[in-house]
């Protein structure tokens, strides 16, 4: 993480390289992050970045050259638009839908002269038989239905169809026939299909009370029922016969509320859209405190947006560019307003990470309301957040420990040719060698004490944390994890690799837990005599496979090994 003096510093490093390598740079002075990224955008090298990550995330890794160029191509040629780019990757049938958000009702001044009042949401399917949610309807919508009967609310709607080409009688001419209109009731007569004509006969004349009404508009125009006749006939009940605003009578259907809501638009106008009212003060009034974040996004678009992809009990979100933690609040509310529990992924890499996002997080398991940094209730919610920081660049580069012995140093000093090759080739791998970054097995004697120096947001300061190795081991391992428990002392964790094997991990303290400690240990849970597992890893030279069974398969690896083999293969990044 960078304070702001450090990235004005690489901000004016970076424009330095753009313009040695011919690259045009419209401004002098302090370049902000902001104007970094103007000038990175209209490059190649950044468009085939950011294709290459884009399709590893949502298809599959180290994609083929032709479809990096492709999609570079594609954000190119659409003027830097990073959803044509996200619509290539999906193809057209599995987008679902572009949905323009009033999210700035005052609207965003703009050189060219209009204000901008929305932004887009894109919502891409994963396979054909995903399907789009529903979204709550609104008071005013609600307020339609405004009778009930022993079914549900419902509102009376016109039976004729009034909109489209499958309105007109000339595209389904079944259902262009006669109802018998008297005193707010309906009768459908005996038809029968005239094959020549194409028309329905009525078989059974009117009454004289009666009214015959056919699905005909008021400018004349022939049109259809909703229904066929024989659907008509088995839902009687839910149709009468009113007048409609010219006068004349017509036919009208109970229209029932779904109770799944709404099918959503792709025009969002809702006032609790807005990105200032329910985003920006919505989070001051959390924290307390004003300007912590810019352009925080409204709660309620996030709610709904994940309301259309289906995010029902159970089910992850993911936000790789958590912000100030929008995402993980909207599933939070949505588990407060219905009870079922979601499950939420958050990565931000922003210094406002331990200022802006966890206090949020934290403030809002504890209340769904806040004003001025108070809870205005106490309806927590019970969740459970592991939060997990990845070791930056800086943080290596300040655990890196540079060790010369006096005749390398001798050598050194004494032969300047040598000294410039080793000191650009070989001085960073030879010398850096044990540094915790670069992990020291020698610390795994104790992998529970396990520590670096890790940046704060002051320049220039560090302060020491534990590395929780065993977490970082499970996440080398891909492993799945079914059990984690401390048991006498020892941390034992089981659950499945990414080839779905059963594996077994257990961690020790070597100078306090000797292998004939561990041997008992093994054999009182009883993982040598049963098939619980196809690979054990333990930390420390053991003797466990001297007591693997005859027959039993299992293999024995160290964590030493595998850790180091694993934090630096990197074949298929």
């Amino acid at each position: 993480m960078l304070n702001n003096s450090r990235r004005y510093h690489l901000a004016a490093e970076v424009a330095r390289e753009l313009a040695a390598r011919g690259w045009p740079i419209r401004k002098t002075g302090n370049f902000t992050g902001d104007d970094i990224v103007e000038m990175l955008v209209p490059l190649r090298a950044t468009a085939e970045r950011l294709s290459s990550r884009l399709f590893s995330f949502f298809a599959y890794p180290n994609p083929e050259r032709e479809i990096v160029a492709h999609l570079a191509d594609t954000f190119q040629s659409k003027r830097y638009n990073v959803g044509a780019v996200v619509q290539e990757i999906f193809g057209e049938s599995l987008i679902r839908g572009v949905v323009a958000i009033k999210s700035n009702p005052s609207g965003r001044s703009t050189v060219k002269g209009f204000a901008i009042a929305h932004e887009y949401g894109i919502f891409a399917a994963s396979s054909d038989s995903a399907r789009i949610g529903r979204l709550e309807r609104t008071e005013e919508q609600l307020a339609r239905y405004d009778q009930k009967d022993e079914k549900s609310a419902f509102e009376w709607v016109n039976f004729r169809k009034h909109g489209g080409a499958n309105a007109e009688r000339a595209a389904r001419r079944k259902l262009f026939y006669p109802i018998y209109a008297c005193k707010g009731g309906i009768r459908i007569p005996r038809l029968e299909w005239n094959q020549f004509k194409r028309e329905w006969n009525a078989l059974d004349p009117p009454s004289s009370e009666e009214e015959v009404i056919f699905p005909i508009n008021p400018k004349g125009e022939e049109k259809t029922w909703k229904w066929a006749h024989t659907t008509v006939l088995d839902n009687i009940k839910d149709l009468c016969s009113r007048p409609e605003q010219t006068g004349k009578t017509g036919v009208y259907v109970k229209a029932r509320i779904n109770q799944a809501g709404t099918l959503p638009l792709t025009w969002w106008d809702k006032t609790e859209y807005s990105a200032t009212e329910y985003g920006t003060n919505l989070l001051a009034d959390i924290l307390g405190a004003s300007n912590k974040f810019s352009f925080p996004k409204s709660v309620h678009a996030v709610q709904d947006s994940l309301r259309v992809t289906n995010l029902g009990a159970e089910k992850w979100v993911m936000d790789f560019f958590a912000g100030s933690g929008t995402t993980a609040h909207a599933a939070m509310q949505m588990t407060r307003d219905d009870g079922e529990r979601r499950r939420f992924v958050l990565v931000e890499a922003g210094d406002y990470f331990e200022t802006v996002l966890m206090p949020r997080v934290k403030k809002c398991i504890y209340s769904g309301e806040w004003k001025d940094g108070k809870p205005v209730d106490r309806d927590g919610i019970s969740q459970f957040v592991q939060c997990c920081r990845l070791e930056s660049y800086e943080d290596t580069l300040n655990n890196l420990l540079l060790a010369k012995s006096s005749a390398q140093k001798d050598l050194l000093t004494n032969n300047s040719s040598f000294r410039e090759d080793y000191t650009l080739h070989y001085m960073l791998d030879a010398e850096t060698n044990g540094s915790r970054s670069l992990l020291n097995i020698d610390y795994f004697e104790d992998p529970f004490h396990y520590t670096m120096q890790i940046a704060t947001s002051t320049a220039g300061e560090t302060r020491t944390l534990n590395v929780d190795l065993v977490e970082t081991f499970n996440y080398l391992l891909g492993l799945r994890v079914k059990q984690l428990a401390t048991l006498n002392g020892f941390k034992v964790v089981e659950g499945r690799n990414s080839d779905d094997e059963p594996v077994l991990v257990i961690w020790r303290n070597t100078k306090e837990k000797s292998n004939a400690d561990l041997d008992a240990f093994f054999q009182s849970q009883g993982y040598g005599a049963q098939d619980r597992f196809n690979l054990a890893y333990v930390n420390g030279d053991n003797n466990l496979e001297n007591l693997r069974p005859e027959g039993a398969s299992w293999k024995v690896l160290l964590i030493e090994e595998e850790f180091k083999r694993l934090m630096f293969d990197v074949k298929d990044v």
